[in-house]
């Protein structure tokens, strides 16, 4: 009889067990309560195990946490969830939002660095993001000037940073972007370095960056960024100055009105290619993977001109002489008259 009473003792004790395990699983197979397809929920360093279901209630997330309390506190995972912004899908369960939280797989958001832009667009970028968080380092970037073991006071860190869309959680520091992409920068630019085509007039890997740096200002159709460059590689063999209009535009900073006059073509500035010769001190743009392949693989022609065409395609005509070159300008200055 005792046995007999033990055993009923022991197996209401299973049965309380199992209930107390299972109702709540039950209940956390329930679907959030959003209205919306997502919802981003922010837990913040040092929140509470407390705090987190509070808030979780209080932005209409989950209506009743009682039974993800009583879970978490039955498994003793409540000091397991980890600091940070987490995208809640309309479909998720109760359970889904607890191991997303231990998990720490949170939000990232996209990023656009675009090619052409400068360090300054680049910086005002971050700072105006709702997910960067200015650390008050965003002079930072300076410092991968070093990496190219450049002497001069005029070096600055333009052009460092590779044109890319990154996905980064929210509180990232401009720092740990410049970090990110100088890195993609720098492997990007030494792998193009390795496969360049032979006898260039370029010395460095920074050279090589200087002039995508121009193209990728001078143009935005893909295939003539090769010609582009081939145009520059003969100029510089020939030394030849450059004389292209964005690196006149870059040294004059804020004087420059948006009107590109022939008093500022003749004003000397370190980066005008038409008073000097050869390559500006530094890069004047933030330039994509296809300008520094074009740099370093130019086309095979020995064109030394060119222009714009005036057509909606943004194209250019390519010449080899002087002559070619003016009727090329004559062209295009009627076709902007006409227009």
């Amino acid at each position: 009889m005792k046995s007999l009473t033990n055993t009923r003792i022991l197996f209401f004790f299973i049965v309380i067990i199992s209930l107390c395990v299972y109702l709540p699983y039950l209940n956390l197979q329930q679907k959030v309560d959003i209205k919306s397809e997502s919802i981003l929920f922010d837990i913040n360093q040092g929140d509470s195990f407390g705090k987190i279901l509070s808030n979780l209630k209080n932005e209409n997330i989950i209506s009743n946490t009682n039974w993800m309390y009583l879970y978490i506190r039955l498994f003793n995972k409540s000091n397991q969830f980890k600091a940070g912004e987490y995208l809640i899908l309309k479909e998720d369960s109760h359970l889904d939002v607890i191991d997303q939280f231990i998990s720490g797989k949170v939000h990232l958001h996209p990023f656009t660095i675009i090619e052409g832009w400068t360090l300054k667009d680049l910086s005002d970028a971050m700072l105006n993001s709702s997910f960067i968080i200015d650390d008050n380092k965003s002079q930072d970037h300076i410092k991968f000037t070093d990496k190219f073991h450049l002497d001069s006071t005029e070096i600055t860190a333009e052009g460092l940073f590779l044109p890319e869309t990154y996905f980064i959680a929210k509180g990232t520091t401009p720092e740990m972007l410049y970090d990110i992409s100088h890195k993609m920068l720098m492997e990007e630019l030494n792998n193009q370095w390795d496969n360049r085509a032979p006898n260039l007039p370029l010395k460095s890997p920074y050279e090589a960056l200087i002039l995508a740096s121009i193209i990728e200002k001078e143009t935005a159709v893909d295939d003539e960024r090769p010609r582009i460059s081939s145009v520059f590689i003969e100029r510089l063999k020939i030394n030849m100055r450059l004389q292209t209009d964005p690196t006149v535009i870059y040294g004059m900073g804020k004087d420059f009105n948006g009107n590109l006059t022939r008093k500022d073509l003749r004003t000397d500035t370190l980066y005008n290619t038409y008073t000097r010769y050869g390559l500006p001190p530094t890069p004047i743009s933030l330039p994509g993977r296809s300008s520094i392949a074009a740099a370093l693989n130019p086309s095979n022609e020995k064109n030394i001109y060119f222009v714009a065409t005036g057509d909606k395609d943004g194209r250019h005509k390519f010449s080899q002489t002087k002559d070619e070159h003016d009727l090329a300008v004559r062209e295009y200055l009627s076709k902007i008259k006409a227009n």
